[in-house]
């Protein structure tokens, strides 16, 4: 099947940017980067910062970086839709530059504000008042003990060498090009987009295993390309961190404003009922006659009794559910889908010039959200879909706030999509006979080993790559040594085979901006988990306490979420095995239900 009769079955939206800036180069794009690099330079003309002058050069410095921000997210946006648009790369490049010289250009006015007395009034008036969390975020920022060269030459290497270095991922992303087998025996042409929709969950096993060999060989033959890169880019940070006399573990908590004792917390949690959590892969692997799960059906949906393949969802009953789901919890959470879809802001048709995988991004100039995914007409890309619907009501909901009091980072953006997730299984399973049960449960035992297990595992060989890197290169097959050590930590005797190179074909190890990208999606996961006890207790007082959690997460830390929030202590691993309570659940019931023979 093409995907010309992919889309026309299908019949995914597209969305459009004429609304936004149109077009690189556009006028729109040209007047708001110009904006951005004149208010650099008159910052940069200015001499030393009076406490009088503070709010004023302030509101100069937030109006030029939510331009920035906006642009950047623009641009990654269409580098997404077409991974052969030449002009992404120079594009990134140009904001990158932009951006530093504004930072380099507020550095005396970063520094007025460092000096400011903890009772100054001006903490207590806008703009300030609107980045004082950040900006004391900042003022610990690993970045700050460095020395004042240092500092200047770090950020002339990261827009230069560093921070491109991420585009290259995908110029490798371009290598995979093979063909695959389908079970009706016609081949399909495979690239990295479509690869990674159907490591997603593919309802067509032997294509999964054809992708799956297809993989294998792909990366196996292009490995050194993959392992040089991790080499070059945390031999950097490595260089980088010990200069400050900091640690990577250190940097990325930070970065996700969360506490080392709330993650060993976490952690302990999930290992303390690991034999459980591990039943959520050994249960599923008799359904594929094994006893352990082929690595190609860990994202597997459930498989079909009556046909090998299942027919396809159109787009338009699968957002249908999406909508149903949300609506019983708050029908405004359904009507903001529909304005989405109205205002063309969602992309969901297959093409292979797209890049893999799915996202949720914003232009906060225009207060406009965006949600970028291939939908595969599977109920794992319908909850894709309300997953990334999850983090544009998040944004939704705060859009009236300054913008820098909407970035949250990664651990609290994952906590709205996997809610919606969860939201949208228990909607499911609670109107399912038997039959439909088991589809629904098969999804929740294998988002609690994906979430529980495989982010543990990816956290595992990140940290075991940078303690590697630390006394010089790590090649391609020590690589697979390391993951094949991870994925047997926690994933014990469940699967025929490790993931071998999860570490090359996953776009998370490779991105610049984040470092040790994966035990967000755990503490989102377990964070949603928790909501939905929440709900339950609350009922129909639950929306208020909803949004405005949601509306603390660009002005608290995890912990201070949990703390005022959910009442707890996230450095008690109680907290977090209240939170694994459903999904442990949903795997006794799964198990009991194999057992009486009614799956």
């Amino acid at each position: 099947m093409t995907k010309t009769d992919i889309n026309a079955i299908l019949k995914g939206p597209e969305w459009t940017m004429e609304d936004a800036y149109g077009d690189i180069g556009s006028v729109r794009y040209e007047e708001s980067l110009r904006e951005a690099a004149a208010a650099a330079e008159r910052l940069a003309q200015l001499g030393e910062c009076p406490e009088e002058d503070i709010q004023e050069r302030l509101g100069i410095y937030s109006n030029a970086w939510e331009r920035i921000s906006s642009l950047t997210s623009f641009v990654k946006c269409l580098g997404a839709k077409n991974v052969e648009d030449g002009r992404v790369s120079a594009a990134k490049g140009r904001l990158t530059e932009v951006s530093a010289q504004l930072d380099a250009a507020a550095g005396k006015l970063f520094a007025a504000i460092a000096s400011l007395a903890a009772d100054s009034p001006l903490w207590n008036e806008r703009p300030l008042s609107d980045w004082s969390f950040v900006l004391r975020e900042r003022m610990h920022d690993w970045k700050s003990k460095l020395s004042l060269s240092d500092r200047e030459w770090l950020e002339h290497f990261e827009v230069r060498c560093f921070t491109p270095m991420g585009d290259l991922f995908k110029e490798f992303q371009k290598g995979v090009d093979f063909t695959a087998r389908r079970s009706d025996g016609t081949e399909e042409r495979i690239r990295a987009a479509k690869l990674v929709a159907v490591i997603k969950g593919a309802p067509d096993r032997v294509l999964r295993d054809s992708v799956h060999a297809g993989l294998v060989k792909s990366y196996g033959e292009r490995k050194g390309l993959y392992a040089g890169r991790l080499n070059e880019l945390h031999g950097f940070r490595l260089t980088a961190f010990e200069r400050a006399g900091t640690t990577p573990l250190a940097v990325s908590l930070a970065q996700n404003r969360m506490s080392e004792g709330a993650l060993k917390a976490m952690r302990q949690a999930i290992l303390s009922e690991i034999d459980l959590v591990r039943e959520s892969v050994l249960l599923r692997a008799p359904f594929f006659g094994s006893e352990k799960l082929a690595v190609f059906d860990l994202m597997a949906p459930a498989p079909e009794k009556d046909s090998q393949v299942p027919q396809l969802i159109p787009y338009r009953d699968g957002i249908g559910i999406v909508k149903k789901a949300l609506g019983t919890v708050d029908p405004a959470m359904a009507d903001f889908i529909d304005m989405m879809l109205e205002k063309h802001w969602i992309d969901a048709v297959v093409s292979d010039n797209k890049i893999g995988g799915a996202f949720y991004s914003r232009m906060n100039e225009f207060r406009m959200p965006r949600v970028f995914t291939s939908y595969m007409g599977t109920l794992t890309t319908v909850l894709q879909q309300g997953h990334e619907l999850g983090h544009a009501y998040h944004y939704w909901v705060m859009r009236d706030m300054p913008a820098i009091l909407t970035e949250f980072p990664m651990t609290l953006t994952e906590t709205a999509s996997t809610f919606n997730e969860a939201l949208i299984r228990r909607y499911l399973l609670a109107r399912a006979d038997d039959r439909e049960a088991f589809g629904m449960l098969w999804q929740e035992l294998r988002s609690a080993a994906n979430f529980l297990m495989n982010t543990m595992v990816r956290m595992e060989f990140e940290l075991k790559f940078l303690e590697e890197r630390r006394s010089g290169l790590v090649s391609a097959d020590r690589c697979i040594e390391l993951m094949r050590e991870a994925w047997r930590e926690w994933y014990g005797d469940t699967t025929d085979e490790a993931d071998d190179y999860l570490w090359a074909y996953k776009l998370h190890y490779y991105k610049t901006d984040q470092l040790i990208y994966n035990y967000p999606y755990t503490v989102g996961y377990l964070l949603s988990q928790g909501l939905l006890t929440e709900l339950d207790r609350r009922g129909d007082d639950f929306m208020p306490f909803y949004k405005a959690m949601l509306r603390d997460t660009g002005r608290m830390t995890v912990d201070e979420i949990i703390g005022t929030h959910f009442k707890q202590n996230a450095e008690d691993p109680g907290f977090w095995r209240g939170c694994m309570k459903g999904a442990l659940a949903s795997i006794r019931r799964f198990s009991e239900l194999t057992q009486q023979n009614k799956l």
